[in-house]
Order: C-alpha cells, then structure tokens, then sequence
C-alpha cells in the first residue's frame, strides 16, 4: 500500500514538471514570435509605403512657346500710341474691330454708337446701317451691318485664304506682351492673318479654320469659314452678339 502510494507521487511530480517545463518552452517560443514579427514588420511597411513630405507633388507639363519683339511697349500700336492707325479714334469705345495682324488695316464694327467726343449714345436708332471696308489688293473685304438697338452685328468677311499670319510683319506692329497674350489663345500653328480687336482692352483674338465661334470679352462671336471654289478667297460669315454678363457678384 506504501509502495503505490509512493509511485502516485512521483507521477504527480513528473507530470507537474513536465507541464512546468512544457509552459515556458511555449513562453520562451512566443516571446520570440514577437520579436520577429516585430523586426520584420516596420520594413515592410517602409518598403510598400512612400514617406510622405507634407508637399503638393508638382507635374511638370510643356510650356507654350515664348514670342519676343523688337518693338518697344511705346512704339506698340495697342499698347502705345497707335500711331499711323485709325486704332486711336475707336480706343476705349465698347466695340470690336475687324483687324488684318500682317498690315493693322483695320475696319470697325459699330454695335455701341458714340458721337464725336467719344460719349456713349443710349438712344434708339432708326433702322440699321451697314458699314463696307474694301483695303485694297492683298488686303481684305468686309461687309458688316449692326442693329444698334438690338445690340449685334452680321457681316461677311473675305481675304486671300494663302495669306497665313506672318509673325515677322506682326512682331513689328506689337510689342512681346501683347503678341503673346494673343498667341495663348491660338490652337492652330497656323492662324489665319486676320483677328479680332476690342477697342475697350486691347486685346486680340485670331480666327482658325477649326474655330467657328468663341466667347471674347462682353462678345460672342460666330465665324464660320470656308473656301471658295474659284479663286484664292476664304470667307467669313460673321454674326456678333454683345452680350456684357447680366449680374456681378
């Protein structure tokens, strides 16, 4: 009875050492597990995720090309004096003119009447009246009718459709800033010698084979083109509305 009393302790203690010895080798393999995990992870992480700098990444896109002049901001015909132009008798009236960039022929387009000193006439106008420009050989024709009272215009446009914008001769009437700010606007390599002038600002936008109407200051302009069958005209269906916008912020 002694003897089975003394082989069930010593079972005991086998078995309270073997679980003793059992816990801490799984403490020991923990213990170990999350240190790995723990080394490995953060280069992971720093692997697959960028760093972020807290900066706007920039993309890089082609600037428009950079137009230069010799013609000097005082002896620019917008920018300047105008001289040797009509361009000074129309400068800050609300209206547009029809402007050949090669020569500076110009020929206004009447929507907004004002008298001899350069005041505005808010009256009613009897009927229309259709103003005709002819600038000779090489040049261009234009016949344009306005309704006052309605605010727009309809004309006809030609010119010699080989006659392309000669940068030279154009660098030569208008200084850098202004032949670049009319450029931005073009999508044609190749605009047509003929454009558009605001007399209120001075600026200019070019018409473009593919470009049958566009939005220009207080105006909208519709220019269909196309050439004609016999000869070397290109012509121009113009039809003008002023349209200031109607409400300010």
């Amino acid at each position: 009875m002694n003897d089975l009393t003394r082989q069930e302790d010593d079972l005991m203690k086998n078995r309270s050492f073997f679980a003793r010895s059992w816990h801490s080798c799984l403490t020991v393999s923990a213990f170990f597990f999350v240190l790995l995990a723990a080394g490995c992870q953060p280069e992971s992480h720093a692997e697959n995720q960028p760093e972020s700098t807290g900066q706007t990444e920039i993309i890089e896109t082609e600037n428009p090309p950079q137009y230069v002049s010799d013609t000097s901001p005082e002896d620019c015909i917008v920018c300047g004096e105008g001289k040797g132009t009509v361009l000074p008798l129309y400068r800050g009236q609300e209206n547009l003119g029809i402007v050949n960039l090669n020569s500076f022929d110009l020929a206004p387009v009447t929507i907004n009447r004002y008298d001899d000193f350069g005041k505005l006439i808010e009256e009613a106008e009897q009927g229309s009246s259709t103003h005709i420009t002819n600038t000779g050989e090489g040049g261009f024709f234009l016949s344009v009718t306005a309704d006052t009272n309605r605010g727009y215009a309809h004309g006809h446009l030609s010119f010699d459709k080989n006659k392309a914008l000669d940068m030279e001769k154009t660098a030569s009437h208008l200084c850098s800033d202004c032949l670049n700010q009319m450029m931005e606007h073009c999508w044609s390599d190749v605009p047509f010698c003929m454009g558009v002038i605001d007399f209120s600002t001075g600026e200019i936008r070019l018409f473009e084979e593919k470009i049958t109407a566009f939005t220009f200051g207080n105006y909208y302009i519709s220019c269909d083109s196309r050439d004609m069958d016999e000869g070397d005209l290109r012509e121009i269906d113009l039809l003008i509305f002023y349209c200031p916008e109607r409400y300010q912020d």
